[in-house]
């Protein structure tokens, strides 16, 4: 019995231990990869939104498929330098797993409503998937800005059904700069002037 309860301890200890682990291996510039898609969102959205405002034609929300080309550019001109002998921890795949399964998610949905008849509430939905995901990182990684964020984008989600179709692309931008460029911004900045 008391063998248990040392490697329930000590099984502890090690998890406390990857997660002190991951917060201090924060790079400089950690923030990059929220500052890429949520600026490729941001961008994504007022390029898609005066394109049907501007030519009343919603075929023009397939200027949506832009979104991934464009993160992913933002994510490969915003790269850091791999440092030799880098290993990625259970953490760190386990924030890779969250973006993962809420990515493949939000592009199942984007297309569904894309290519098929059915009409889904998009903004809601992707809204509120990215603002879990955040949320849940900024738990994993105990980053306070991240989970208000994350929470902030939770809580307008619904917001964007209640207002008319001209103001939830706003409000979608604004949940996606307290979700991710905000924190994104405040991350690079504690990850580049760590406390002495």
């Amino acid at each position: 019995m008391e063998d248990r309860k040392l490697e329930a301890a000590e099984s502890l200890e090690l998890i406390g231990r990857m997660i002190e682990n991951t917060r201090s291996r924060i790079v400089r510039n950690s923030g990059r990869p929220l500052l890429a898609w949520g600026y490729a969102t941001v961008l994504t959205t007022l390029v898609v939104w005066g394109a049907v405002v501007g030519f009343q034609d919603p075929r023009w929300n397939f200027l949506w498929l832009l979104l991934p080309v464009l993160g992913w550019l933002l994510m490969w001109l915003m790269r850091g330098k791999r440092t030799e002998g880098e290993a990625r921890t259970f953490v760190d795949r386990v924030i890779g797993n969250v973006w993962f399964v809420m990515g493949l998610t939000a592009m199942f949905v984007s297309l569904l409503t894309l290519f098929t008849p059915i009409r889904l509430p998009i903004l809601f939905i992707i809204l509120l998937i990215m603002g879990m995901g955040t949320a849940v990182t900024g738990l994993i990684i105990r980053f306070t800005p991240a989970v208000a964020g994350g929470t902030a984008a939770i809580v307008l989600a619904p917001l964007t059904m209640l207002v008319g179709n001209m103001w939830q692309p706003l409000l979608f931008i604004v949940g996606f700069v307290v979700m991710m460029i905000v924190p994104g911004h405040i991350l690079n900045h504690t990850s580049n002037h760590p406390e002495r």
